[in-house]
């Protein structure tokens, strides 16, 4: 397959919360579960903006100390790997959104290559009874729309 140019979240198959700098991807189709934490989450963020992936490095770029060779090497491979576990669609780049830009004068961020962390070690329990997290107001909620309770303490 052709280079992706623009990729947006499987909203049909897929969970996901960025919680202090980690992004947690549930796909409900399969029962894996994903990790992406600090740049990785920040390209997550990207992702579920549908920003296109070139404004994605740009932006990568624009927040961390890497080049952009590297992080278009990265972002690149990133989108690959969630296209792959069916995490994220290909989208037109018509459609696309421009990432909000990162610099603000601040010194940059030290980048650490992100990595997709997968566990398949609860897909059977997960497959036999998948979980349906509704988004309400950012928190994670039940199906009924009860908040679990770890959020209703931060609440």
């Amino acid at each position: 397959m052709d280079e992706l140019q623009c990729v947006r979240p499987n909203s049909q198959d897929v969970a996901a919360k960025v919680i202090d700098d980690e992004a947690i991807l549930i796909n409900v189709a399969t029962g894996a579960y994903y990790s992406m934490d600090n740049v990785g989450a920040f390209i997550w963020k990207q992702i579920d903006a549908q920003c296109p992936l070139e404004a994605i490095v740009a932006a990568v770029v624009a927040r961390y100390d890497v080049t952009p060779e590297q992080a278009d090497t990265d972002v690149q491979r990133v989108a690959r790997e969630l296209f792959e576990e069916n995490l994220v669609v290909a989208c037109d780049l018509a459609d696309a959104k421009q990432a909000e830009p990162c610099g603000n004068g601040d010194a940059k961020s030290d980048y650490v290559s992100p990595t997709l962390g997968i566990y398949r070690d609860m897909a059977t329990l997960l497959a036999l009874d998948p979980p349906s997290p509704v988004l309400i107001d950012g928190a994670w909620s039940s199906s009924d729309g009860e908040v679990a309770a770890d959020e209703q303490s931060s609440a």
